[in-house]
């Protein structure tokens, strides 16, 4: 024998797929192009639908895109809840009947996708690999959405903690072992932080780097969504010091406009409708936040992302929170519990270059190894692909 492996077949499968712009689309790709690269056969499927104004691209790949009709792209918010339940069903629903996959990596893109995941499960012969972005149905607790007493709730986590995935990719190990005690059982998995980027600086500097060089830049890009708090950023714009900093805000979510509307009148913010991967590097501070309650449900690609670029981050969360564990030396962090005024002003009297250089190259130092973690969670996940046999001790009864 040669000692080839037969090619497996992988279904990987999210709302967003591997030609989308989002962070999970994007993930997507990076996952469905190693393992294509390491010779498996991979198929995706999402919803063709829009993101942020933007639709998927027509891109070719090298392995077979599944793109399901969206059923509805209005505004309309309990429309689409609703649409993203049915989304679920249809996305497992269309992986199983195209045949039975050896493997089946699903992501938590639409909510609950992990339930229909769960239900579909024992009627197949595929082994189930959870990829765990936003975790449902916590989510909906998180977003006061419903209430943890309610029976609908109650029954419908009961159902998803009581089966277990096959193997897990987790954002890390702090949300590992918060499914872990909801689960309630050890489960074979590798940690994967959303939001690497490769190590680099974009050669193009942006407008705002050149025009306020002479200025420590503060930067929040990206959502500002019900797990954030708006009142942080909102007292942390009020109270720059525009001889000192500027503020670079390039904001959507369900929480912007209110940030947006009062941003525009304070000196020394600047409003643009984006900064990409590469730009976060020229910022000297990335912010972002994160409230307490969604804890370990929502992992922030943009700490992640920030560190990539080789930035420090000003971190508006907990000391639980999976960013702030993993790289504590390249952060501020200002607690939800603490008096913002008082702790925004320590921020801004204390911080100087020589500080920001710093925690720059503690960033640098973590960004390595991001790099070095993700290689080893792809090996894990292609050595997991590649078992010919799964042991029946993580199997559910």
């Amino acid at each position: 024998m040669d000692g080839k492996r037969e090619a497996k077949k992988i279904d990987i499968i999210n709302k967003y797929g591997p030609r989308h712009s989002s962070i999970t689309g994007k993930s997507v790709k990076i996952l469905a192009d190693f393992l294509c690269a390491n010779g498996q056969e991979v198929h995706t499927f999402s919803i063709d639908t829009i993101y942020r104004g933007q639709v998927a691209s027509q891109v070719q790949l090298p392995y077979s895109v599944h793109e399901l009709k969206p059923v509805y792209d209005g505004n309309n918010k309990l429309i689409r809840l609703l649409v993203s339940l049915l989304d679920g069903f249809r996305l497992i629903f269309s992986s199983c009947i195209r045949g039975d996959a050896d493997i089946r990596i699903f992501l938590t893109d639409p909510p609950l996708i992990n339930f229909w995941a769960t239900f579909f499960k024992p009627f197949s012969r595929s082994r189930w690999i959870c990829w765990t972005m936003d975790l449902y149905p916590d989510a909906f607790c998180s977003a006061k959405l419903v209430n943890s007493g309610n029976p609908l709730f109650g029954l419908i986590h009961r159902f998803v903690y009581h089966h277990t995935p096959d193997f897990m990719i987790a954002l890390g190990e702090q949300q590992y072992d918060y499914l872990k005690r909801n689960y309630g059982r050890e489960i074979p998995h590798t940690v994967l932080p959303c939001g690497i980027n490769p190590i680099k600086q974009g050669k193009t500097v942006p407008w705002w780097k050149e025009k306020y060089k002479d200025k420590i830049i503060l930067c929040y890009a990206g959502n500002l969504g019900e797990a954030h708090d708006d009142l942080f950023l909102i007292r942390l714009i009020e109270m720059l010091d525009s001889g000192k900093f500027v503020m670079i805000l390039a904001l959507y979510g369900a929480k912007a406009e209110n940030v947006l509307r009062r941003a525009g009148v304070i000196p020394g913010v600047v409003l643009t409708d984006y900064v990409s991967a590469e730009e976060l590097a020229f910022a000297d501070i990335n912010v972002a936040s994160l409230l307490p309650c969604w804890d370990h449900v929502c992992v922030p690609s943009k700490v992640v992302s920030a560190i990539c670029a080789g930035s420090p981050v000003l971190y508006n969360a907990s000391d639980r929170s999976e960013g702030y564990c993993m790289f504590p030396d390249a952060i501020w962090l200002i607690r939800k519990s603490e008096n913002y005024d008082q702790a925004i002003g320590e921020f801004y009297r204390s911080v100087d270059m020589e500080t920001i250089n710093r925690k720059k190259q503690a960033a640098l130092n973590y960004a390595y190894r991001l790099a070095a973690m993700q290689e080893n969670a792809f090996q894990d996940i292609i050595h997991y692909c590649n078992m010919e046999k799964l042991s029946n001790e993580y199997r559910n009864s």
